[in-house]
């Protein structure tokens, strides 16, 4: 078993969410897997056939790439403490205000689960480290490769 320092906490959400992609991936591979057979029993196949089955077999490799990424996540992961809304902290929704006044909301996750996409932003990111340990009222500055920007903590609420 891992050293407790290689465990890696996981809110509730993004072990659902790692778990749901692992499912999906599950069921594209079995997909391909099938394609594959079918690519492979033809032998009549030209080029262009040839050329798909390569993309197939370079898609399945990906993937299988990724669900081995998520199962070892999954596998070293620990459930995350619960968060409360004294401060910012992992499992905790963030509400900022820039500097121009714009407010955006953010959760704070830990890199596994992390998607800038999503607003979940690892702790470990500039954004996250100007964010943790910080109350409602209290500015911050992100240092990033970009650039600095101030920020200001408006709200923190335990994420859901």
């Amino acid at each position: 078993m891992s050293e407790r320092s290689d465990r890696v906490p996981l809110t509730s959400s993004g072990r659902r969410q790692i778990e749901e992609e692992a499912s999906r991936l599950e069921v594209r591979l079995r997909q391909l897997r099938e394609l594959l057979e079918d690519a492979h029993a033809d032998r009549t196949a030209d080029d262009d056939e040839r050329a798909a089955a390569l993309a197939l077999l370079d898609e399945h490799s990906r993937l299988e790439q990724r669900l081995n990424e998520l199962r070892a996540i999954l596998e070293s992961a620990v459930d995350a403490p619960p968060a409360g809304t004294d401060f910012a902290a992992l499992g905790t929704v963030v509400r900022v205000r820039e500097e121009d006044g714009t407010e955006e909301s953010f959760t704070l996750v830990s890199p596994a689960e992390a998607s800038a996409r999503d607003g979940r932003i690892s702790v470990n990111s500039p954004l996250g480290q100007a964010l943790v340990g910080k109350k409602p009222g209290d500015k911050a500055t992100v240092a990033a490769p970009s650039g600095s920007w101030k920020i200001e903590v408006v709200a923190i609420e335990a994420a859901a």
